[in-house]
């Protein structure tokens, strides 16, 4: 059960967490050097909740958390924000938007930095939101916060808006970070450091 690279198309943000993916996980067999950082992911819209997530003892650990009022918990290293939809969105191809994961990629490893995206990941510290521009007017977006700063910030202060050609490209890896920013293919408001940063890590891992 769960074996295939993606889950059944259908299936709704709970389960893909709770049960697909660890199971998806545990198959793949990676190979971590410890304890991965620990990443909270919430989801909002129909579908939603709250989870956090971490590879413990080469086992991911998949918790769901309960939006009770006053509850606290420790800062995770990477809090991500999205819309139930836009999660889905990653796993299932929209007409709409882009194929987000090469056909050969392993969601489960793209959840977490390997050794040797360790050193950048502990760099990042700010929270940045990115925005996609898809077809008939739908769009894309994610809200990721790293480090103490992040965690404070009340909004992202750094937002990176990309089109659909733009974005397939630097997934393909026929256009890099660097020229794309410069030539203004990427719109940056804020911090742009965070922004290549991020677009760096995130270009190792689907690289990687």
């Amino acid at each position: 059960m769960f074996s295939s690279s993606r889950p059944p198309a259908g299936t709704d943000a709970t389960t893909i967490l709770e049960a697909w993916l660890p199971a998806r996980f545990a198959a793949a067999r990676p190979t971590w050097p410890g304890d991965s950082p620990v990443v909270r992911l919430s989801l909002s819209g129909p579908g939603g909740g709250d989870w956090e997530l971490q590879v413990e003892g080469g086992r991911l650990v998949v918790e769901r958390l309960l939006r009770a009022l006053g509850a606290r918990r420790a800062d995770p290293d990477v809090f991500i924000r999205m819309a139930a939809a836009d999660f889905l969105a990653v796993l299932f191809p929209s007409p709409d938007l882009i194929e987000f994961l090469p056909a050969d990629a392993e969601p489960a490893a793209l959840l977490f930095a390997q050794a040797q995206d360790l050193e950048l990941l502990q760099k990042l510290d700010g929270r940045i939101k990115f925005e996609l521009e898809g077809r008939r007017r739908r769009r894309w977006s994610i809200d990721v916060a790293f480090g103490p700063a992040g965690m404070r910030a009340g909004r992202p202060r750094t937002t990176v808006r990309i089109d659909s050609g733009t974005c397939e490209k630097l997934a393909a890896g026929s256009l890099a970070p660097l020229p794309a920013l410069l030539e203004g293919r990427l719109r940056v408001e804020g911090d742009r450091l965070l922004a290549m940063q991020v677009l760096m890590l995130v270009a190792s891992r689907l690289g990687g």
